[in-house]
């Protein structure tokens, strides 16, 4: 192993694709001479008023606004229903906003290398502005408090998971305090940067990656908003339990920069040997081509169980609030994240799609498994069970919304939980359950980092059947997030209106007016850098990001489980249903 120190500093020679590691500013290329010009100083409000992509020559430009596609997947788009429309629910649906210490000793930059590519997140060259990324998020979403199509006012913000990138304790404080508008420091370990990168991503701002370390004011989101939990979250780099030895890791003051082409070649060909073991430890720093950097150490850096996740929840502000962000009496007990919220005629289950048992895809254990079936009934006045058979009850019907981090599709996760051992359910089995309850409507999702409107249509054919929405990252070009809002047309449909925005800069990142100046930060021109620099990710892959028009801006057509009555009242709140704990 080698060390290099602050004066000798030296970079990964060669990072895949990445040239940002190799001394190469692709914003110094020429590139981004031409940044766009126009005379709002401001983006569009949401991509129905326009669009903001990437031209010919490599600049970013505005375009004209993106309609509605009509989805008539699962249920006929019957006229006259634009007058019948009544709003039941508008919520934000954030996802992976992936706050990074990009600082961190536990980080493996060096996977990027791995050919072919088992991770392309394991860094970006924007990454050291994840911070200034989601605040930016969060400002955009302000400025649309109601719905395009309805005016109804949004109701609250759901993030599904992945708020953290490294299951850290300053990560997902970060993220909290970010979300509650108090002060933020990106910084970590030693004052000023201590990453892996040689020189700023963005040549026109040469300081970049030290001012992306000042403390900044954040502007607090206007809504209540409620958590999902994350493979990040609670798996140390998403992939694996932590233990005492990653723990030991992240709060030290070793950063490995770069490995040697042998173990480089053993954790790529089989990736279980990057599982935080002492052993995987043993072989990375004590290879002889290993390079290593002392950095600052930090308490705030130690991975965070799953128990303390939650417990962290309860440690925000009252405003915006709800403290808990969703999150019971019963999780802070038992260290479990599932939940539901329940409002007039929408119920919103959110689920816990984490594995404990590692890697990235997940899955759901026998007891929440059992536990969400039990709630589908009790919202049901009509289903069917485990053996094809109609049942019915005295139910009061209600609408039902299901959350998860994962997709289905990203369910795919077999390895039993380390201390129980019981069976994992998959994606084909909870998209089996879910469709033997039509009162449900809609499952939101992230971690794949795309926008994906995806049809669940009933396996017995005719109508019914689910939407399944997932959204996109703020750190990830073209970061984005969507508005959601469920309405009843009458005459037997509801639709589900998507409206994806993109985040609050200007394409000229010079043009961003500062939201909170007295901080001394202008942290929206820096998420402006951040989308500059994001765009030219030599790794993206445009067509992984959701650009399919029917995947942005969309009515998604649903047949009525049942004939919606007036709502009675607009509030949030959690109450048993059926004597049902939450």
């Amino acid at each position: 192993m080698r060390k290099i120190d602050d004066t000798g500093r030296r970079i990964l020679g060669t990072i895949g694709r990445r040239r940002f590691l190799q001394g190469a500013s692709l914003l110094g290329l020429g590139l981004a001479v031409t940044v766009g010009c126009r005379e709002e100083k401001e983006s569009p409000l949401t991509t129905l008023d326009g669009t903001i992509d990437r031209g010919s020559d490599g600049a970013l430009r505005y375009g004209p606004g993106e309609p509605y596609a009509v989805r008539t997947d699962l249920a006929e788009a019957l006229a006259g229903r634009e007058g019948r429309r009544r709003s039941l629910i508008v919520f934000h649906h954030f996802a992976d906003f992936r706050i990074v210490d990009e600082e961190s000793p536990l980080r493996s930059e060096w996977v990027d290398l791995c050919e072919p590519a088992i991770s392309t997140g394991a860094f970006r060259p924007q990454e050291s502005l994840s911070l200034q990324a989601a605040t930016a998020m969060v400002s955009q979403a302000n400025r649309i408090e109601r719905s395009p199509v309805t005016g109804r006012g949004v109701d609250f913000a759901l993030h599904t998971g992945n708020a953290a990138d490294n299951a850290q304790y300053n990560e997902l404080r970060w993220f909290i305090d970010l979300m509650d508008g108090v002060p933020v420091r990106p910084d970590a370990g030693a004052p000023g940067y201590e990453g892996v990168q040689k020189e700023s991503p963005a040549e026109a701002y040469g300081e970049l990656l030290e001012e992306a370390q000042a403390p900044f004011l954040p502007e607090a989101i206007r809504y209540p908003w409620f958590a999902a939990a994350g493979n990040r979250d609670v798996l140390a780099q998403g992939t694996f339990p932590p233990n005492a030895d990653a723990q030991m890791l992240v709060v030290g003051s070793v950063k490995v920069i770069e490995v040697g082409a042998d173990v480089r070649q053993e954790a790529c060909s089989d990736p279980t040997k990057l599982l935080g073991t002492e052993e995987s430890s043993r072989s990375v720093l004590g290879d002889a081509d290993t390079v290593t950097r002392s950095i600052g150490a930090d308490e705030g850096r130690r991975l965070l169980t799953r128990k303390e996740w939650v417990e962290e929840h309860f440690k925000s502000q009252p405003t915006p609030g709800p403290v808990g962000h969703g999150l019971s009496a019963e999780n802070r007990q038992n260290g479990t994240a599932y939940y539901v919220l329940e409002l007039e005629h929408v119920v919103l289950i959110v689920l816990d799609s984490t594995n404990p048992g590692g890697f990235s895809a997940g899955s759901i254990d026998a007891a929440q498994f059992a536990w969400l079936e039990g709630w589908l009934q009790a919202l049901s006045s009509r289903y069917t069970d485990s053996e094809g058979r109609l049942v019915t009850t005295q139910a009061a019907d209600r609408l039902i919304i299901v959350a998860s981090h994962h997709t289905s599709a990203a369910m795919n996760n077999p390895f039993p939980d380390p201390e129980t051992q019981g069976e994992r359910f998959r994606g084909p089995q909870l998209e089996e359950l879910l469709h033997r309850f039509p009162n449900v409507v809609l499952h939101v999702a992230g971690h794949g980092l795309e926008h994906r409107l995806t049809p669940k249509p009933s396996p017995l054919g005719g109508a019914g059947g689910y939407w399944e929405v997932s959204t996109g990252s703020p750190l990830d070009y073209p970061m984005q997030s969507r508005l959601l809002e469920l309405v009843d047309n009458g005459g037997g449909s509801l639709s589900v209106f998507s409206t994806v925005y993109d985040t609050a800069p200007p394409i000229n990142p010079g043009d961003a007016s500062d939201p909170t100046p007295d901080d001394g930060v202008n942290q929206l021109l820096l998420a402006g850098v951040a989308r500059q620099v994001g765009m030219r990710d030599g790794q993206l892959t445009p067509t992984a990001s959701g650009f399919a028009a029917s995947d942005r801006n969309a009515e998604l057509l649903v047949a009525a489980p049942f004939e919606i009555p007036p709502p009675a009242a607009r509030r949030v709140s959690r109450r048993a249903v059926l004597g049902l704990s939450s």
